[in-house]
């Protein structure tokens, strides 16, 4: 008898072994998001170098083949608008003879842009990108110089071709949901070799930039050597947080540079928040402006310190290979700190303020818990999010896919974007709360 339940517990070990191989296999093969995905990107081939066709076309391919295995938006079918991009693009690719890096990336670029997902999107990966010597940024409809000898100046032309025809040539191939993101990064990245010549200008020379002198409107035409990084793009030498207590007017001001979850960055809300409370302070400003994101958790960990018991969180869906999961909206139990702080918050965001740092705003707005002061942040607060990291087989393209759906709290604004209660230039942001607190 004994030796019967022996053979018995046996088969059982051995079956469940088996099983849980086979499921485990399952998991791996078809249901796990980051099956295929790379940890760190290798440097894409150069921008010249030249595939066949049925390369540059198995490149496309792949991509497409990615959205198709992982992003919620394409579990069924591709959207239309994105078949039919891929298609167009597909065709004209696997039928020439020879196919550029940079035609390849501005190929899959036209085809994921159809997806109104800012988060989806594929670029050539260089760690020795060049730069001109000169920053921009929009001031109005004018994209201007910020900084430097040029400081003020209108940019007329880069290369020889209008700010508008590069910006059009540029939205057409990038990846976004609101126009104001989109102008951003095209301000912010068209000082960058790899994206001039992604809207077509010829980086084997000088760059000719035409410049209009704002007080009297007179020209200048000159032309720029592009830069090593060193020289034109100071390496940003900046904690990802910084904080400070006036005692005087009783204002706190927490700066988040990026949305780092980590214990340094709990250690710091404590000794903020410790600090708030022996400062006798009765408003708090997060500083959410250039936040270009990162761990949405940081904005839970920061509701610790909130007088409130729980909070109102958005559903969002997953996709596991051929399944999606949806996580149900509800209340989350706040678990509070042993202080709480009970005065008034303000955030301030920017154009820039992306991601998880427009989360972190939108979780607090939609919970009536602060005062937005700024400008509409940089992507819907429902959209896509958290990516994952690919690579094609042959140019090494790098590419992004996200595998969930997130829904903002408050689901009658779902079409929205997070509309500042003040909305103000985010240069003036802070001064802005600042009169408001003095006002109250």
């Amino acid at each position: 008898m004994k030796k019967k339940w022996i053979k018995h517990i046996k088969i059982f070990l051995c079956v469940f072994v088996i099983c849980t191989i086979a499921l485990y296999g399952a998991w791996r093969i078809w249901f796990d998001p980051y099956r295929g995905t790379v940890s760190t990107f290798e440097q894409s081939e150069k921008l010249d170098t030249v595939l066949t066709g049925i390369q540059a076309a198995e490149d496309l391919e792949f991509i497409v083949n990615c959205l198709q295995e992982r992003h919620p938006a394409c579990i069924s079918v591709l959207p239309s608008a994105v078949q039919n991009a891929y298609e167009r693009e597909y065709a004209e690719l696997s039928e020439s003879t020879e196919v550029t890096v940079m035609s390849l990336w501005q190929s899959a670029s036209r085809v994921l842009a159809y997806l109104d997902d800012a988060h989806t999107m594929v670029r050539a990966y260089y760690e020795d990108t060049k730069f001109l010597p000169l920053l921009f940024s929009w001031e109005g409809q004018h994209l201007i110089c910020s900084g430097g000898e040029f400081d003020g100046y209108t940019v007329n032309k880069i290369g020889g071709v209008s700010v508008t025809q590069l910006y059009e040539r540029f939205q057409e191939k990038f990846s976004y949901e609101l126009d104001a993101w989109a102008r951003h990064a095209f301000a912010s990245r068209i000082n960058r070799s790899d994206y001039l010549a992604f809207v077509g200008i010829d980086i084997g020379q000088e760059v000719e930039i035409s410049l209009k002198r704002q007080n009297d409107g007179s020209l200048v035409n000159k032309a720029f050597a592009l830069q090593e990084n060193e020289i034109a793009m100071p390496v940003e030498t900046e904690t990802f947080y910084d904080y400070s207590v006036d005692k005087e007017y009783g204002i706190g001001i927490f700066t988040l540079r990026r949305c780092i979850f980590d214990k340094t960055y709990k250690t710091a809300l404590k000794d903020f928040f410790t600090s708030v409370r022996d400062g006798g302070v009765h408003s708090v400003i997060v500083d959410l402006r250039g936040n270009p994101g990162g761990n949405s958790l940081v904005a839970n960990e920061f509701l610790r310190y909130l007088p409130v018991e729980s909070y109102q969180v958005g559903r969002s869906t997953v996709r596991f290979g051929p399944v999606i999961w949806e996580n149900q909206p509800g209340r989350q139990k706040n678990q509070q700190a042993e202080y709480v702080f009970s005065g008034d918050v303000y955030v301030l965001t920017s154009t820039d303020s992306f991601s998880a740092a427009m989360d972190f705003a939108t979780l607090l707005s939609d919970n009536g818990l602060c005062t937005v002061v700024g400008e509409i942040p940089g992507n819907m607060p429902s959209s896509y999010g958290d990516v994952l990291y690919f690579q094609t087989p042959n140019a090494l393209l790098a590419f992004t896919v996200s595998y969930k759906y997130f829904m903002r709290p408050d689901e009658s604004k779902s079409n929205l974007p997070l509309l500042p209660d003040v909305q103000i230039s985010a240069n003036d942001a802070l001064e802005e709360a600042l009169r408001l607190i003095h006002n109250d």
